[in-house]
């Protein structure tokens, strides 16, 4: 079988990284990437063999070689482009976050219409460990109550694009807060609406970017999510913790595991959660490994490249609504921001 043709629009850090990953994917190819400029594009592809640079998106599109765009532009323009890509025939894969929860709708909306599959593009949903804590859930902590995570970096450069409001309009929140919100979708599992949202936030003096945000929410089971996240920390942190009534699951690395993530590749580290419930004392933790020789990034390609071909619908719209309820997550969250 013919392998799946991508097409990349963006030429920043995380479109190379998914540039890497489309290489290491058993099932996939990158064809073209597309920038404002060819001499962006080209400078991209310069060490990636067979790809070819192209300027704007139309000349993507009209590509018979390609069969998903993956788009790694500013939040503002996402809906756009992705729509011209839809009405092309191309199935989406978008870097995360959404302007709201209405227009993640209606590109999803669209893409469903045309049998398309439209997923954005978290990585830690498809490593088998999302999958393992799942299942361990009502054995190991009974029924969830509540959800504790934080995500934080240091970056202070402000001519990152995550300091433009103007094209990043939740900054960190967006950025970095929707892996936490993310978490309280794939684990929290939530039933009914949001009953309660507050948040506070700082921002950058010069731009008025978010920087850091902490959040809470409500929902209508009685059940809460908590969180942090920002640019101010002097280290990486992407822990979570989940509060059962029987015990509770903690990850250290619910973002970005340690052992083979984009990021960070320590194999002697491995990949897995732990499991706490009577004793208090870590000697008594259980630690549960949930190994994968196959990075994240790179599993998330192959899942894609599987499910577009397979054309199952119900799927197609399980990942859809997926990203449409942790954007209305984000929105609640923005809504409720106090600035302090």
């Amino acid at each position: 079988m013919t392998a799946f043709g991508f097409g990349i629009v963006g030429t920043g850090m995380i479109a190379k990284a998914i540039a890497d990953a489309i290489g290491a994917a058993s099932n996939a190819r990158l064809a073209a990437v597309s920038s404002r400029t060819l001499a962006k594009a080209g400078a991209f592809v310069a060490q990636r063999p067979g790809t070819q640079a192209v300027e704007g998106l139309a000349d993507l599109l009209a590509r018979d070689d390609i069969d998903a765009i993956y788009l790694a532009i500013p939040t503002t323009a996402k809906e756009e482009l992705a729509l011209e890509a839809i009405a092309a025939g191309k199935h989406v894969l978008i870097d995360k976050p959404f302007v709201s929860a209405a227009s993640v709708q209606r590109m999803a909306g669209a893409a469903a219409a045309a049998g398309l599959l439209f997923m954005d593009a978290t990585h830690f949903v498809h490593h088998p460990r999302r999958s393992a804590v799942r299942a361990a859930l009502d054995a190991r902590i009974g029924n969830p109550r509540a959800l504790h995570s934080q995500f934080y970096i240091q970056l202070t450069n402000r001519s990152n694009i995550r300091f433009d409001p103007a094209q990043e309009p939740t900054g960190a929140l967006g950025d970095l807060g929707w892996y936490c919100l993310r978490a309280a979708v794939e684990y929290l599992q939530p039933q009914g609406r949001v009953v309660r949202a507050s948040a506070v936030c700082q921002r950058d003096p010069e731009t008025g970017a978010i920087t850091q945000v902490t959040g809470l929410l409500g929902f209508e089971d009685g059940r809460s999510s908590s969180f942090g996240a920002g640019f101010c920390s002097g280290t990486t942190v992407n822990e979570m913790t989940l509060v059962g009534d029987k015990g509770v699951i903690q990850l250290g690395d619910f973002v970005m595991n340690w052992t083979n993530s984009f990021d960070v590749q320590a194999s002697d580290i491995p990949t897995g959660f732990i499991h706490r419930s009577g004793s208090m004392t870590p000697k008594d933790f259980t630690f549960i490994e949930t190994p994968s020789e196959t990075p994240q990034q790179v599993l998330m390609v192959q899942n894609f490249a599987d499910l577009a071909r397979s054309g199952d619908r119900h799927a197609f719209s399980h990942y859809a609504e997926a990203t449409r309820t942790t954007q209305s997550y984000l929105d609640a969250i923005e809504a409720a921001i106090d600035v302090r």
